[in-house]
């Protein structure tokens, strides 16, 4: 199956819903069963390589428990990978996080590029410039 296909597009963004739903489940194993062993994770903003599977898994499972992942949107981009955008919530502090993940043709996902951001109020100087056409949205 060509990386480009449709059904190969199907496959991969099926397969990047699984790995939330898991993840959110704390299904370990389900997730497990969803990457190659030498799949890579790059946490952009901090810099991190999490470059096999089972540390991959070790990451999110020995997080700090108390959050809920939302899966907001999973789009297959024109190169074939899946963009995904989950809004995380951990007691009083939401995250935001832009994922692209390569999956290979049998339905495994081998890398993951990852983007997070913090939802926090807009900077004071903005708030106070009385700009139209404005507006803030609260996050909660």
């Amino acid at each position: 199956m060509s990386l480009s296909s449709p059904a190969h597009s199907n496959l991969a963004a099926s397969v990047v819903c699984q790995l939330w739903h898991s993840f959110q489940a704390r299904d370990w194993a389900g997730a497990r069963a969803l990457l190659v062993d030498r799949a890579c994770c790059d946490w952009v903003a901090s810099g991190e390589r999490l470059a096999s599977a089972d540390t991959i898994i070790r990451a999110n499972r020995e997080y700090p428990e108390g959050w809920t992942l939302h899966l907001l949107a999973v789009n297959v981009l024109l190169d074939g990978r899946v963009h995904s955008i989950i809004r995380v919530e951990h007691g009083s502090t939401i995250f935001f996080a832009n994922t692209l993940f390569t999956v290979t043709a049998e339905g495994l996902i081998e890398h993951m590029e990852e983007y997070w951001g913090t939802a926090e109020a807009p900077p004071a100087s903005r708030l106070q410039a009385g700009w139209p056409d404005y507006t803030v949205t609260p996050l909660v």
